[in-house]
Formats: structure tokens, C-alpha cells, sequence
């Protein structure tokens, strides 16, 4: 048992509260997510107080005062430390594209949401929020293993969808933009959500098919994460 605070184990689980310190590794703190992970063959390390929840090779037993320590919180019974997922450029059906968006929380939100809507897959751009932070984790819950999750260049990834049939929609107001209501249904359809505060970038609107936009009333603006679950219920699979 890990009794001491100032273990080298500790210390180091510790820091991967900061983004810094998480080059191949990251937090979890929901017994859900850690389940997930393990289930998924992405849990590295299990870290326990009291009974170990289930057997796993690399676990570690420790006081409450410890586990308090490395969560940053009271209360648990254990976290797991996971190894990042496999990204992937394999796009079946239903793609989100997130364009430079800032807030973790919202990106947890929307890729939550992708699982429960059906699309297979959430792509962000180079400049967005790190997803492995602790607050997109907590939000995305284990819909993390369920969707497929790539950072890449989105011009490029477009132009590559494009190319394999899909039909791209940015979200927003530019040239021509149509109401979200007059889209038809394709096999293949993306979505590009743009950053909370100035949107979509225009180069990302050039090599989009269409310009969308939810049809609202007495509302100037939605949070984005809730915009994307409009559109992504619109289309759902």
C-alpha cells in the first residue's frame, strides 16, 4: 500500500493535472470512464483505496489520503491512468468537425453527444482544446472509447471527405447560408462546428459544400456544444 504523499508514483500521477505532464498519459476520474478504458485496452494503471474493483495487472493501493491527493478531490474509490486513444482517419457516416474551439467543456459535451446521436466520428482541428483534459474526460464520459476522435489539419481532412462522397456543411453566417430545415439527408454527411467566439474560419468555409444555420427565435446565439447537438439530432444514424 502507498501511504506516503510524497511517493514518486505520487507525485507523478499528480501532475498530469496539468497539460504539460500529460505527453503519453492522462487522468480518469469517473469509475465509468475507467471501466471504459479498461474494457477498451487503454487503461494503464489502476489506482484503489480499500477493495480492488476488479483484477488488473498494474494496481496500486492506497490510503484515502493519497487518492484525495491525486484527484484533487474526496471521496473516490479509485481512478485509472490511461494511455491516449488510437486516432484514426477511418470515417463511416455521420463526421463532426470541430473548427479551433477552446473550451474542453464543450468539447466533452459534443463528443458525448456524437455517441448518443450515432456519428462515428468527432475530428478537431490542430488549434482546439486538449480532450484529454480533466473537465472534456468528465463530460465525454466513455463515449472517449466509443467514438472515433482525430486532431489533424481540417482543410485537409475536408478536402479528403469530399473525396470519399461525403457532403461538409460549416455552420454559420456566410455566403448563401440556408437554413439547416432545407438540407436533405446523404449517406455520407459532415459537420463543421466553428470556435465559441469567432466561428468558423472563412478558409473552412471555402472547401465546405454548404453554409448552414439554426433557424432561432428570440435567441441571438447558441453555446456551440448545444448547436452541434441540433444539427448532429437533425441527422442522427
Amino acid at each position: 500500500m502507498i501511504t506516503s504523499l510524497d511517493n514518486k508514483k505520487v507525485k507523478e500521477w499528480t501532475k498530469l493535472h496539468q497539460k504539460k505532464y500529460r505527453n503519453d498519459t492522462y487522468l480518469l476520474l469517473e469509475e465509468e470512464t475507467v471501466k471504459a478504458a479498461y474494457e477498451k485496452g487503454y487503461l494503464k494503471t489502476l489506482v484503489y483505496v480499500g477493495d480492488k474493483p476488479f483484477d488488473f495487472p498494474e494496481s496500486y493501493d492506497v490510503t484515502e489520503e493519497v487518492m484525495n491527493k491525486i484527484s484533487m478531490s474526496d471521496g473516490l474509490y479509485y481512478i485509472g491512468v490511461a494511455t491516449k486513444i488510437k486516432m484514426s482517419d477511418d470515417y463511416k457516416e455521420r463526421v463532426l468537425i470541430l473548427d479551433e474551439l477552446q473550451d474542453p467543456l464543450n468539447i466533452g459535451r459534443i463528443i458525448k453527444n456524437a455517441s448518443q446521436f450515432g456519428y462515428d466520428s468527432v475530428i478537431l482541428s490542430e488549434n482546439a482544446a486538449d480532450f484529454y483534459n480533466e473537465k472534456a474526460i468528465e463530460a465525454a464520459g466513455d463515449a472517449l472509447y466509443k467514438v472515433n476522435i482525430n486532431r489533424t489539419d481540417i482543410k485537409e481532412e475536408i478536402l479528403k471527405l469530399k473525396s470519399q462522397g461525403f457532403k461538409v456543411y460549416s455552420t454559420g453566417l456566410w455566403k448563401n447560408t440556408r437554413d439547416l430545415r432545407e438540407i436533405k439527408e446523404s449517406p455520407k454527411m459532415a459537420f463543421v462546428m466553428g470556435n465559441e467566439g469567432s466561428g468558423v474560419r472563412e478558409e473552412i468555409y471555402q472547401v465546405s459544400d454548404d453554409t448552414v444555420k439554426i433557424d432561432m427565435h428570440n435567441i441571438d446565439s447558441l453555446n456551440v456544444a448545444m448547436a452541434a447537438a441540433i444539427v448532429m439530432y437533425r441527422f442522427s444514424k
